[in-house]
Order: structure tokens, then C-alpha cells, then sequence
């Protein structure tokens, strides 16, 4: 199987589908890779999950997913599409993995042609935060709206725009990257950028900023399940990095509500896992920080939870 010097080619997409269409979803991480046939209703039918072992590079992790997806289309026929969660740096429009931090090696890979010429189905491939976007829009907290944001909030700070049905991706078919937008001047770095919005918004910050807001105390990154824990047993310092990390999520759903309107922004992982009071916190700064008193963008959790992963790989098949 050669990776490069491929020829890309158009694939024609069907926009309208039943809802028990079958569809093949690759849910690809740098820790852990899922393939799983479901249906546009966002039900999985079968799943295979396998590490991913991403320090073996690209070629070997290409062969381990058409394993799985041609397994599953046997075992399952009438599959009539594929979609691929995959995070960025993209080219959606050409189907192109550049280089993303989490995936060594994966540098050009022309993944949509690489896929669809081996399973011969055509193959959708969306950034991880954007599928995310798209499953809630389709099946979670996004349903009955025009504009749906979603937040990662978890390994990294992504985000994912949905507009009536498509996903937003600038003219040569990249993402956006809220992450690596500068929040301050200062702080702990994220994504090589230091007070970018990842280093204080994501999940796996939470122990960057510990060790930046209080190095006598923690000299080496403390866990962010430790912080949390620390924090629900009245931990000031622990209460007070996870302020800091609630704000800044706050102050960037002021920044998209300001920029582009949304219906709902939809937060990730941190919602699920501080819950409550981190929501709480995270709409205070929203409330002081908005524009205007007649903004109608509300904030919320991603509904669809531990689903999430898998129908954010069937919503990329979903075209």
C-alpha cells in the first residue's frame, strides 16, 4: 500500500440518506483507534477498538483500521459510505493528514484516497473537534439548531462549527484552531504557544497549570483526576487552578458567541468530568464577558457523553 504520491480525486457524495443506511466509522487517536459500522440514525451496530500504538507510524496503523473496516463490511453488507474522526492539522477538502502532534509520521498522508480505494466506498474525513460538532448536531445537543459550536475540553482545546448541516473549514480545507489562539501573555505553554487558549482550556492543562500557578507546591504535572479530587474536598489552590481553566473556557464561548452567533456551544470532556460546578463557573464568565445583554448563544454539555467518539465517526459518513 503506498501512502504519497497519490493522485486525489473528487468523490461524489449522496447529501440525502435513510436513517438505516449503513455506515463504516474510523475513529483514529494517538492512544486508542475504534472502527464500527452503525447507521445514520448514530445507532453502532458492531465495533472493533485496538491501541493504536501510534509510534509504529502511519503504514502500520492504516493496515490494523482496513483489518477492522473490511472485517466489519463483511460481516456487514450494504455499508455505503465511510467517515473518518481524526484530528488535525487537515486538509478536508483533499482528504489530507498533516502532521498532527498525536500521529508521528503522519505527514502528507492522503488517508481519504488511501481508505477509499481500498474499501471502495467513498469516505468523508472530518477533524475530530468538527465530527464532534456534527454528531451532536444530528443526534445530541445540537438537534432543532441553525449554528452548533462544540469544545473539546480534553486533550487539547479544538473546536468544531456546524452551519446549517455543514461543517466549517476555511477555503484550502483546514480547521479552525481556537487552541492555538493566545488567551494571555503568560502562563503555562500549549501546543508551543505560551497562554494560548489549550494551555489553560483542555482537560490535560489542568496539571500544567497547577505546577504554573503554584510551583513550591507541585514541581512536576499533577494529574487533572488528582486536582479534581483535591478540589471536591475544599483544596483551595486545587479550587483555584480549576477556576482559571473554567474562565478561560468561559471567556472563549464569549469570544465565538461574539464572532459567530451559535445556537448552543457544546463543551466536552471537562463538562462530564468536573460537572456542575465547573458548568457553573464557566457560564459566570461567559455571562460578565458577552456582548450586550440580547446574545441568545447558550452553553451546555455535549449530550451524547461516552457515545460521543463513536458517532462523531458515523456523523463523517453522514454526507
Amino acid at each position: 500500500m503506498t501512502l504519497c504520491g497519490l493522485r486525489v480525486e473528487p468523490i461524489k457524495r449522496n447529501i440525502y440518506m435513510s436513517d438505516t443506511q449503513l455506515l463504516l466509522g474510523f475513529d483514529i487517536g494517538g492512544t486508542k483507534s475504534a472502527v464500527l459500522v452503525g447507521n445514520a440514525a448514530g445507532e453502532v451496530i458492531a465495533r472493533r477498538e485496538f491501541p493504536s500504538q501510534a509510534e509504529r507510524g502511519p503504514q502500520a496503523m492504516i493496515a490494523d483500521l482496513l483489518a477492522a473496516g473490511g472485517e466489519l463490511q463483511q460481516l456487514h453488507p450494504g455499508v455505503v459510505s465511510a467517515g473518518v474522526s481524526i484530528g488535525g492539522p487537515l486538509n478536508v477538502k483533499r482528504g489530507v493528514v498533516l502532521s498532527p502532534p498525536n500521529l508521528p509520521g503522519w505527514d502528507a498522508i492522503l488517508l481519504r484516497q488511501i481508505l477509499g480505494d481500498a474499501l471502495k466506498l467513498p469516505v468523508n474525513l472530518e477533524h475530530d473537534a468538527a465530527a464532534c460538532a456534527k454528531a451532536e448536531y444530528l443526534w445530541g445537543g445540537g438537534r432543532g439548531c441553525s449554528r452548533v459550536c462544540y469544545l473539546t475540553c480534553g486533550t487539547g482545546f479544538g473546536m468544531g462549527f456546524v452551519l446549517d448541516g455543514k461543517t466549517y473549514y476555511s477555503g484550502d480545507g483546514a480547521s479552525p484552531e481556537i487552541g492555538h489562539v493566545r488567551y494571555k501573555r503568560e502562563g503555562p505553554e500549549g501546543f508551543g504557544k505560551i497562554g494560548s487558549y489549550e494551555a489553560y482550556g483542555a482537560g490535560a492543562s489542568l496539571g500544567k497549570l497547577a505546577v504554573w500557578a503554584y510551583p513550591k507546591r507541585w514541581s512536576s504535572i499533577v494529574a487533572g483526576e488528582e486536582l479534581a479530587r483535591l478540589a471536591r474536598e475544599g483544596d483551595a489552590d486545587a479550587q483555584h487552578v480549576i477556576r482559571l481553566n473554567a474562565r478561560a473556557v468561559g471567556d472563549a464561548c464569549a469570544m465565538i458567541a461574539d464572532l459567530l452567533c451559535p445556537d448552543v456551544i457544546l463543551l466536552g470532556s471537562l463538562a462530564r468530568y468536573l460537572g456542575e460546578a465547573w458548568l457553573t463557573q464557566v457560564n459566570s464568565t461567559f455571562a460578565e464577558e458577552i456582548r450586550g445583554t440580547d446574545r441568545v448563544t447558550r452553553i451546555a454539555p455535549a449530550e451524547l457523553g461516552p457515545r460521543l467518539q463513536d458517532c462523531s465517526a458515523l456523523a463523517a459518513a453522514v454526507e
